[in-house]
């Protein structure tokens, strides 16, 4: 039995119902006229049977109110429960805000969001306002309430919350607006999510796509079947075709025909295995154009672990191949000559010494410097010597064989290298022809100039098996051609190697000579021609080594001069000397000065006016009894600076003198105002007086010169009366040589004085 009737319309019949009964069973009773005592119980009979009538039915009513409202409440669970679980499932928190009351439900979802438990995170609408962004806080707030003032079919927001450890979420919340029966506000309603993570990957999204369309490298997509889907602007910029022209094509458009099948295996073999493949390819622009480019290819999978797609990403590299090409050349070339360098050189030498070990060949290396090109340089300038070199290599290049590899080594040293060269007689007709070939004048700014060359020369595989050796041995045989004579070439020989390690072991001797006080001073003395008197003595330095005995000048001199050591030996005759004056003077030996000789490294070093005024304090000696001999290829180096120190050198009062005179390349104009007192004309003008007309006419040059100029002229390497006689009668001032004695230690040199 089921009353599907409201709660009134069962009170009305109830109240139908029980009126009926009554006034029924009252004219039933009525009607049966019963007696006083029946009556009565027939009464209380009626009105028992009309409770229990109406509580059976009271009863059954209830039974099955209590059953429907169970029903509904199951209902009402399982509906709760789907919408947790919905809610759950979706990851989103409920919010419920009573707008009478002001309460609002966060549900427990809601709270989980930002770190909280729904016992801690609160029960009003302030609980939401304060932890809103600051900067969203406006924004949030002022959206809640319009969509109260004006209520709208829906609400939607996104805006960021404060998290319980400090950071933010995004959260992006949905509802509506609930009314009651006046169409007022009454509930506010709907759901929260979590979009925190999604907003980073929209941003990432964002970064990616401008990344993709700005990037300068190009990116092309294709599909699982190799079909183009995506290209962007660079793609279209590098290839010049636009992405409507590629899209649906295969990226095999673009072959070069520079690579060959097994390039395109190697290539899909890696993609298949590792998933990517990188590598440097050669492609063809729209316009026919091939290039290459820098590539790398990466599968891409989807969750499922199947290809999608593949990306390959790409940069045009023609630019940096230029520049690769324009820095190998740069370091494989000379940038004035444009002639192969130094590196280069040595790898073509190394390939034809390979090519003659396995063809049995035989071939040259000349090394050759240009004579007297220092002189040229500092004279004329710089642009000058650098355009004389110019013109030099481009003769060379012009008239040597094509075969054949020339190339600057520096300065003005040049490499030439025959893989060709089957005999010493070829290599002497080679060096002949590039002598030859310089003997004609250069013109340069209507000034012809001459240059010549020494050339030394290593055959291989005679001479060396290696770069390093064939280099060290000719290098060798140009010294000796220098020594020579220049203007002519030597081939390497087994004793020249023998020579330079003399030289070695012989610059090792000499800096422990200089250290262990193995050097000596020996004095020469200087007469005065036109009377024989005594004037002064020159300090010549000697080396008394402890197993060779005196070891003599021209052997060890030239050694200390390639070296560092001439400018500390220089500078401790210079020493030596002032302190042996001032003893002798002390003796009672008047002498008018003391000569020591300044070598051009000493000379260059700049502060040589700082040492000789340090020494003349030292050692007590006047500055007008010491007399610095500076050769005359020492000035002509930087004549500026020359000019500069013996100015500083003057002031200070000594002597200077220009030694080696006739042998340099002097300027008339600049000697004219150099500070000196003397020129010292070279033992090799005197050597072949009074009979050689040559040695005669220089020596009556010079002394004509010095007196021009008001210079005294002194004259070194007299060895006969004959000499001296010659030159007193020219009116050379001074004489210097074995005639008047040898140099000697100063104790020894003292008693040869006192006995003449």
């Amino acid at each position: 039995m089921k009353f599907q009737r409201t709660p009134l319309q069962l009170t009305l019949l109830y109240l139908l119902v029980a009126t009926l009964w009554i006034l029924l069973s009252d004219y039933l009773l009525l009607w049966l006229a019963l007696d006083g005592k029946l009556r009565t119980d027939l009464e209380v009979l009626k009105g028992l049977v009309f409770v229990l009538i109406t509580a059976v039915l009271l009863y059954g009513a209830l039974s099955q109110y209590q059953q429907e409202q169970r029903r509904v409440q199951a209902r009402i669970r399982r509906n709760e429960e789907r919408l947790a679980q919905a809610l759950d499932a979706a990851q989103e928190g409920m919010w419920d805000w009573d707008l009478n009351s002001q309460r609002v439900f966060f549900s427990s979802r809601y709270c989980e969001i930002l770190g909280y438990t729904i016992e801690n995170f609160g029960r009003d609408q302030q609980a939401w306002r304060e932890r809103l962004h600051p900067d969203d806080r406006e924004q949030a707030t002022q959206r809640v309430a319009e969509m109260l003032k004006a209520p709208e079919p829906y609400y939607e927001n996104i805006f960021r919350m404060r998290h319980r450890d400090g950071s933010y979420r995004w959260l992006h919340s949905r509802g509506q607006v609930l009314f009651d029966e006046q169409g007022r506000p009454k509930r506010f309603i709907g759901t929260s999510s979590d979009i925190t993570q999604r907003r980073a990957d929209e941003n990432s999204l964002r970064q990616a796509a401008a990344v993709f369309d700005s990037t300068q490298e190009g990116v092309l997509v294709t599909d699982h079947r190799h079909q183009i889907v995506h290209v962007n602007p660079a793609f279209s910029r590098i290839t010049g075709y636009s992405a409507a022209e590629v899209l649906g094509q295969r990226p095999s458009l673009f072959k070069s025909g520079r690579h060959d099948a097994g390039f395109y295996q190697t290539l899909w073999h890696a993609l298949e295995k590792r998933g990517a493949w990188s590598g440097e390819i050669w492609n063809r622009r729209k316009n026919g154009e091939v290039f290459p480019m820098w590539q790398s290819i990466r599968c891409v999978y989807d969750e499922n672990g199947k290809l999608g797609q593949y990306v390959a990403v790409f940069s045009d590299i023609s630019a940096i191949k230029n520049s690769q090409h324009e820095l190998d050349y740069l370091a494989h070339h000379d940038p004035l000559t444009a002639l192969p360098n130094r590196l280069l050189l040595g790898e073509r030498l190394e390939q034809a010494l390979q090519r003659a070990r396995r063809e049995k060949l035989h071939g040259a290396l000349l090394l050759f410097d240009l004579d007297n090109f220092k002189i040229v340089n500092e004279s004329l300038g710089h642009n000058t010597g650098d355009q004389l070199l110019k013109l030099i290599s481009e003769r060379l290049t012009e008239r040597l064989p094509q075969h054949l590899t020339l190339a600057r080594l520096g300065g003005d040293e040049f490499g030439l290298l025959s893989d060709k060269c089957a005999s010493a007689k070829q290599a002497s007709q080679l060096a002949q022809r590039l002598i030859d070939i310089l003997t004609e004048p250069f013109t340069i700014n209507d000034q012809p100039l001459f240059a010549s060359a020494s050339i030394g020369i290593s055959l291989f595989p005679e001479d060396g098996d290696s770069v390093e050796q064939l280099m060290r041995n000719a290098d060798s045989a140009l010294f000796r051609a220098k020594n020579s004579g220049r203007r002519t070439f030597a081939f390497y020989s087994q004793d020249m190697t023998a020579l330079a390690q003399q030289r070695v072991r012989l610059e090792t001797e000499l800096r422990l000579a200089l250290e262990q006080g193995q050097l000596r001073v020996h004095y020469q003395p200087i007469h005065r021609l036109a009377c024989g008197t005594l004037l002064g003595a020159e300090a010549l330095v000697r080396w008394e080594h402890p197993q060779r005995g005196l070891v003599s000048p021209g052997e060890f001199i030239p050694i200390a001069e390639e070296s560092d050591l001439i400018g500390a030996i220089d500078a401790w005759v210079l020493e030596q000397a002032c302190a042996q004056m001032c003893r002798w003077q002390a003796e009672g030996l008047q002498l008018e000065f003391i000569a020591v000789n300044v070598s051009s490294r000493l000379f260059s070093y700049g502060e040589l006016d700082v040492r000789v005024e340090r020494v003349l304090r030292e050692t007590g000696l006047a500055p007008a009894q010491l007399e610095l001999e500076v050769t005359e290829s020492a000035v002509m180096d930087n004549p500026e600076r020359a000019e500069e120190l013996l100015a500083q050198l003057h002031r200070l009062g000594v002597r200077l003198a220009i030694d080696d005179f006739g042998t340099g390349y002097s300027s008339m104009t600049r000697l004219k105002h150099l500070p000196v007192n003397k020129l010292k004309l070279d033992q090799s003008f005197v050597r072949g007086l009074p009979h050689d007309g040559a040695d005669a006419a220089i020596a009556r040059a010079v002394v004509t010169l010095g007196q021009s100029l008001g210079l005294r002229v002194l004259a070194e390497g007299i060895e006969t009366e004959e000499q001296a006689a010659h030159l007193r009668n020219l009116g050379c001032d001074y004489g210097q040589g074995y005639w008047f004695g040898r140099p000697q230690p100063a104790e020894q040199w003292l008693a040869a004085q006192a006995d003449s």
